[in-house]
């Protein structure tokens, strides 16, 4: 029997890679840390201890290798795993 055929547009590519969230609470914005477990062009698979639910719309920030902000939105949650589609491109 052969496996099902991969249907993302495209790679992931495993990382270990601290990320910053920024949750917005009305006027107050606060960061909390997660770990960034797969990313690829388009999104990132993280884990983090956050109330987002999936349509939520957030800010991710990475620290290394260079410091970048990119606005992503839940696509989807199990736990406090989540998966996230970047809005704004990655920087080259």
């Amino acid at each position: 029997m052969q496996s099902p055929a991969n249907t993302r547009r495209w790679k992931r590519y495993p990382v270990n890679l601290p990320v910053s969230i920024l949750l917005c609470d009305g006027p107050k914005a606060k960061h909390v840390s997660g770990l960034g477990v797969e990313i690829s062009e388009g999104g990132m698979s993280i884990y983090a201890g956050v109330p987002l639910q999936p349509g939520d719309l957030t800010e991710i920030e990475f620290s290394q290798p260079h410091h970048a902000r990119l606005t992503a939105i839940v696509r989807n949650r199990t736990g406090y795993w989540f998966g996230l589609e970047f809005i704004s491109r990655l920087p080259s």
